[in-house]
C-alpha cells in the first residue's frame, strides 16, 4: 500500500510534502531523484494517494473511494506515463500527458501524471512538457521519477521542486529486514552491501541468484591464490557467466578482500560484514602479506573502472584475476 507512514527514512522529505498539503501550496511538478530502490516510486504513490483521498488530510484514510481505487491501479485521475523505448519521446508526452490535460478531472481534485524514468525525457519531449509545467490547468500535477536530474535541462530543472533521495543509515535497513523476516546472521551482511539502499537490500536478501553469485566469490577467492597461471585464466568462464551483473559481482569481490584486510589489520571479526564467513575470511588473512591484499583489492577497483569506461571485458577480467592469484 502506498502511505507516507510505511516509507522508511525520508522524513523530511514527507514533513515538506505534508506542510504544502496543510498551506494548500502543492507545486505543480516534482522530481524525485535516486538511485533504483530508494523508494522514489513509493513516495510519488503516497503523495498521489494522500492529495486524492476524500477523507485523509496529510494521510491517505486507505477506505474512501479514492484510496481504494488507487490501490487497485485503476484510478481515473492518475496516470502513469510510460514507454517501450530507451527513452520517452515528444509523442509519449503529447498521447499520454498533453492529450489527457484537455480535459477536466474525471471526478477529483487533481490530474496527477506520475512520470517513471523521467530522467530519459528527450530534450524534445522535456521542452513539450516544460510548457504545459509553465501554464498549467489548476488541476495538473506531474510527479517525474529520476536516476539522474542533470539529465534535465535547466529550464525543465528550475520549473520543478527537486527532492534528492539520501542512503540511508544502515541500522535503519538492517531493523527493516529484520521486521521482514530475514535471517539474523544475513541482516548484517545485506544492509551493508546495499549502501543504503532499501529496496537493493531487500531485492538482494530474497535472491537465491545473488546468494550463488556470494558463495561463488568466496570459493572463488579463496581458490585462486593456489592456481598456476593457465589455471587461472580458466576460471574466466566463471565471471563470464555473470557478465550482466558483473559490477555487482565485483562489488562482492571488494568487500570480500576489504573485510580480509581488517581482519589483518585488526583481528577483530566485529567489523567485517560477512561475518558469517568469519572462518573463511581468517584463514585468507593469515595466508597473504598486507601489501598483496591491497594490491588485489585495487586490482578489482581498476577493472570496475575499466569495464564502466567499456573497456574488453575479457582481458580486462584476466588481468584481474591474474592480480587476485598472485602473491
Amino acid at each position: 500500500m502506498a502511505s507516507f507512514s510505511e516509507i522508511i527514512g525520508m522524513d523530511s522529505i514527507i514533513d515538506i510534502l505534508k506542510s504544502s498539503i496543510l498551506s494548500q501550496k502543492i507545486s505543480h511538478a516534482y522530481i524525485f531523484d535516486g538511485q533504483a530502490g530508494m523508494g522514489k516510486t513509493m513516495l510519488a504513490k503516497a503523495l498521489a494517494k494522500t492529495l486524492q483521498c476524500e477523507e485523509g488530510e496529510t494521510e491517505a484514510c486507505g477506505l474512501c473511494i479514492s484510496c481504494r481505487t488507487f490501490e487497485s491501479g485503476n484510478h481515473p485521475d492518475v496516470f502513469y506515463v510510460t514507454t517501450d523505448k530507451k527513452s520517452i519521446g515528444v509523442d509519449d508526452i503529447r498521447d499520454q500527458v498533453i492529450k489527457p490535460m484537455e480535459t477536466r478531472p474525471y471526478r477529483y481534485r487533481y490530474k496527477i501524471f506520475i512520470i517513471g524514468s523521467a530522467d530519459t525525457m528527450t530534450a524534445a519531449a522535456q521542452n513539450a512538457l516544460l510548457k504545459t509545467i509553465e501554464e498549467p490547468a489548476a488541476y495538473g500535477l506531474f510527479l517525474l521519477l529520476s536516476e539522474n536530474y542533470n539529465a534535465f535541462l535547466p529550464t525543465f530543472l528550475s520549473r520543478c521542486a527537486v527532492f534528492r533521495m539520501k542512503p540511508l543509515p544502515e541500522e535503519d535497513i538492517a531493523n527493516y529486514l529484520t521486521g521482514k523476516g530475514i535471517k539474523e546472521e544475513q541482516v548484517r551482511f545485506y544492509s551493508g552491501f546495499s549502501q543504503g539502499n532499501i529496496g537493493k537490500a531487500l531485492r538482494l536478501a530474497s535472491s537465491q541468484a545473488f546468494t550463488e553469485m556470494r558463495e561463488t566469490v568466496v570459493s572463488l577467492a579463496q581458490a585462486l591464490r593456489r592456481l598456476d597461471m593457465p589455471e587461472i585464466f580458466a576460471r574466466f568462464h566463471i565471471l563470464e557467466a555473470y557478465k550482466e551483473d558483473i559490477q555487482e559481482l565485483l562489488d562482492l569481490f571488494m568487500l570480500w578482500y576489504r573485510d580480509v584486510i581488517v581482519m589483518k589489520e585488526t583481528d577483530n571479526t566485529r567489523f567485517l560484514i560477512q561475518w558469517d564467513k568469519k572462518n573463511e575470511i581468517y584463514a585468507e588473512a593469515q595466508a597473504t602479506d598486507l601489501s598483496s591484499l591491497y594490491r588485489k583489492f585495487d586490482a578489482i577497483w581498476q577493472a570496475k573502472r575499466n569495464l564502466k569506461q567499456n573497456g574488453n571485458f575479457q582481458l580486462t577480467l584476466e588481468m584481474m584475476l591474474l592480480s587476485l592469484g598472485s602473491g
